[in-house]
């Protein structure tokens, strides 16, 4: 067997809020002994999970303000051959969009020559167990092309998702029913009986499987069906399915209980928000909400700890929201009586 020098990687996808940063971070951080670059891509201009992993790895690119499937690809091709010069390098990770799919990606990895430089391992594919089926029944009237309003599902983007995957972590299985859950996993088999299907809460499995697995094949890759006509594919996932994004900026710190009360009654179509809180009343937190889940983690150092790293987060508060049909006058309203008078 003849030793392979090109720089193996690992791709991470899954829908907004299936848990791909808090996978990468335990990837990262697992004792692999490797020298590891990121690629962090964000479908909006305030890439958040680049801070959330700038910590723990030696080079970080962060690709924000679009998607490495479709407007950012040959931007990708541009970083992977760039990171293939980095002497010492042993691996790359690469974290899509949540509305990214596989398969267009993987399409990066035969451009130009890049192949004799960087190869594919291994595409993993993260799944919300506790949202799957909800995501998956919603619909939302968008516009299309020509400015007609039609009904766009989900469920192609999230089954195009696992068609194209080597190995499907369903994560955050404590949040689904026992019945729900093996639905979930026989459905996905269905879908790809040959990817292995790991069950995790947190993201937590052993890190080293999801390395050199050699799980990609480069010759079967082009086999699957819709690979042609990914190629030719004219509209980006944001155009076919609707999405946008909005970034809330306030430098005046808000107040928490009037924060937290909004939730109780919050648009169904925001799909993910994510950000940094600064509150008058409380420490500074992090936000994350992934459909009716919600979590606030604080920044704060505790007591006799040293203070809190400049990259902790932001002076004010920045939140980035993404959905279909955002209604953003309103969440900018609603988020703005928050803020101190003070």
């Amino acid at each position: 067997m003849t030793h392979d020098a090109r720089i193996p990687v690992t791709l991470l996808v899954g829908f907004l809020g299936a848990g791909k940063t808090t996978l990468l971070n335990r990837l990262l951080t697992a004792p692999h002994g490797q020298r590891v670059a990121v690629i962090v891509n964000d479908y909006a201009t305030l890439n958040i999970d680049a801070r959330l992993v700038r910590q723990t790895t030696d080079r970080l690119v962060e690709m924000s303000n679009g998607c490495i499937c479709c407007t950012l690809r040959e931007d990708l091709v541009d970083e992977l051959d760039a990171l293939a010069q980095v002497p010492g390098l042993d691996y790359i990770l690469i974290e899509s969009t949540g509305i990214g799919e596989p398969m267009p990606i993987a399409q990066a990895f035969y451009m130009g020559d890049l192949q004799a430089r960087v190869r594919l391992d291994t595409i993993v594919t993260v799944v919300d167990a506790g949202s799957f089926w909800s995501n998956y029944r919603s619909h939302e009237l968008i516009e299309d092309a020509e400015g007609n309003r039609v009904e766009s599902s989900l469920a192609p983007l999230l089954v195009d998702q696992i068609e194209f995957s080597n190995v499907i972590v369903l994560n955050k299985c404590d949040l689904a029913e026992p019945a729900a859950l093996a639905d979930l996993e026989a459905y996905v088999r269905q879908l790809n009986p040959l990817a292995r299907i790991e069950r995790t809460v947190q993201g937590d499995l052993d890190p080293l499987s999801l390395f050199n697995t050699g799980a990609y094949d480069y010759a079967t890759g082009p086999e699957a069906e819709a690979w042609e006509a990914e190629w030719l594919k004219a509209s980006s996932e944001v155009e076919e399915y609707g999405f946008a994004s909005f970034i809330y900026r306030q430098p005046r710190p808000l107040q928490r209980e009037a924060f937290m009360d909004l939730f109780e009654d919050w648009p169904a179509n925001v799909l993910r928000a994510k950000g940094f809180v600064v509150f008058a009343d409380d420490a500074p937190a992090l936000l994350s909400l992934a459909g009716d889940e919600i979590e606030l983690e604080t920044l704060a150092p505790a007591e006799g700890d040293a203070a809190p790293d400049a990259e902790a987060g932001p002076e004010g508060t920045e939140i980035v929201f993404i959905g279909r049909n955002l209604p953003v006058a309103d969440l900018g309203r609603r988020l703005d009586a928050c803020a101190s008078r003070r």
